[in-house]
C-alpha cells in the first residue's frame, strides 16, 4: 500500500528541505513531535504543522548534513532551542543501558553474586578483543590495535547493580591499577622511572583509591541522578560534554594532518585546501600538557568513527561534581583558540582522515 503524505508533511518538507523519510524517523526516535491533531467535526481531523516543529525540522537537518546524527541523540535534544527534558533524561538514561548492553553486562540473575560473575565473564571477553584506536600519542604511527585500557575488574565494578557485588579481590586488582597508572603519570612529568613509593605515602594513595571506588555510584544510582537532577544542571552538562567531544577529535585530526605534513607523508598540494587546517606543533605540545587534556581523557575513534558511548558517563560525573563544568567550559575555550579558525568547525563534525576521500 502506498504510503500516504499530508498536507502538513508536504509543507514540513518545503520549509525544512528534509525528506518525508527523515521526517518520520526523527518523530519515531522522539527527535521531533509529531503532528498535533485539528479537528473539524463529524468525526474528521487534519495534521497542523507548528512553529516548533519547523525549527526542529530545520536544526535536525542541518545536523544530518554536517554529518552530525551519528553524534547522537544526547546533542541532538540538549541544543534545541526549547528542549524537551524529559526526553532528554532518558536519553542519557538511554546511552547508560547502550554501554552495558555493548559490554554484554546487562543481565538478569537470581542474586548479586550470579550477575557479578556474568559481568566479570563479559568484561573478560571485552578485554580480549582488540580494538583499532586513534590516540594522540600515536600520531607519529597512525592507527594502532591495542588492547583495552581498562581490565575487567574495573569494568565489573563500574557496571555493578548494587555494592552486594562487589569482590574484595577484584577491588583490590583495580586499586593496584590505580597506583600503577598514578606511577606512570608521575615519571612521564619528571622524566624519571618511578618504579617504589614511600610506603606512607602508597599506603595512603590505595586507600584514597579504594575510597574512590566504593564511593564510585552504580548503575541504578547513576539512573536515579539523571532523573532527579535540576533541568538546568542536565542541560548545561549535555551540551558541555558533546561539545567538549567533537573539539577534542577535531583537534587529534588537526595535530594529525600536521604531523602529515612535518613529515613528507602528505603534501600542502595533495591537502589541497586542507593544509591550513593543520595546527601548529606548538599548539600540539601546549594542549598535550594541559591537565585537562589527561584528566579527561583524549578522544578514542574506532573504525573511523567518534563514539559517543561516553557521553552518558561523563555526563554522570558532571552531575556528581557540577564545578567541572565550570573546568571543562575553560578547556572549551582553550581547545578553540588552539585549532586553525577555519579548521574548527569542519573538523567539529567531519572526521577526515589524512590521505582519505574528504582530503583532496
Amino acid at each position: 500500500m502506498a504510503r500516504t503524505t499530508s498536507a502538513a508533511m508536504r509543507e514540513l518538507m518545503r520549509l525544512s528541505g528534509a525528506s518525508q523519510t527523515q521526517i518520520e524517523r526523527w518523530q519515531k526516535r522522539g527527535f521531533l513531535p509529531r503532528f498535533p491533531r485539528a479537528y473539524a467535526g463529524g468525526g474528521s481531523s487534519e495534521s497542523e504543522l507548528s512553529e516548533e516543529i519547523v525549527e526542529r525540522a530545520r536544526l535536525l537537518i542541518d545536523h544530518a548534513r554536517q554529518g552530525s546524527l551519528t553524534m547522537g541523540p544526547i546533542s541532538l535534544i540538549a541544543t534545541l532551542s526549547e528542549p524537551d527534558v524529559a526526553l532528554l533524561r532518558e536519553a542519557v538514561i538511554e546511552n547508560l543501558a547502550v554501554g552495558r548492553r555493548r559490554l554484554g553486562m546487562d543481565v538478569r540473575a537470581d542474586s548479586p553474586k550470579e550477575a557479578a560473575m556474568a559481568r566479570l565473564g563479559a568484561a573478560e571477553r571485552k578485554a580480549r578483543r582488540s580494538r583499532r584506536t586513534w590516540n594522540l600519542e600515536d600520531v607519529e604511527t597512525g592507527p594502532v590495535r591495542e588492547e583495552s585500557r581498562y581490565s575487567p575488574e574495573t569494568v565489573a565494578l563500574f557496571y555493578r547493580d548494587s555494592d552486594d557485588e562487589i569482590d574484595t579481590d577484584d577491588l583490590e586488582v583495580v586499586v593496584d591499577g590505580m597506583v600503577e597508572l598514578l606511577k606512570e603519570n608521575v615519571s612521564r612529568l619528571s622524566g624519571v622511572p618511578v618504579g617504589v613509593l614511600p610506603p606512607d605515602l602508597e599506603a595512603n594513595i590505595r586507600a584514597d583509591a579504594r575510597r574512590r571506588l566504593l564511593a564510585a555510584p552504580t548503575f541504578r544510582d547513576q539512573c536515579e541522578l539523571v532523573r532527579s537532577t535540576t533541568e538546568s544542571l542536565l542541560l548545561r552538562a549535555c551540551r558541555l560534554v558533546p561539545q567538549v567531544r567533537r573539539l577534542q577529535v577535531a583537534a587529534v585530526e588537526s595535530a594529525r594532518l600536521a604531523h602529515a605534513l612535518h613529515t613528507g607523508a602528505l603534501t600542502a598540494e595533495r591537502l589541497g585546501t586542507w593544509h591550513d587546517f593543520a595546527m601548529p606543533v606548538a599548539n600540539i605540545q601546549r594542549m598535550q600538557a594541559h591537565p585537562m587534556w589527561t584528566r579527561w581523557g583524549s578522544p578514542v575513534l574506532s573504525a573511523g568513527a567518534v563514539s559517543d558511548s561516553g557521553d552518558g558517563p561523563r555526563i554522570v560525573v558532571c552531575l556528581e561534581e557540577p564545578s567541572l563544568l565550570d573546568e571543562l567550559e575553560l578547556f572549551v575555550d582553550f581547545l578553540a583558540s588552539l585549532i586553525p579558525v577555519q579548521a574548527l568547525h569542519r573538523l567539529a563534525f567531519h572526521r577526515p582522515e589524512p590521505g582519505g576521500q574528504t582530503v583532496k
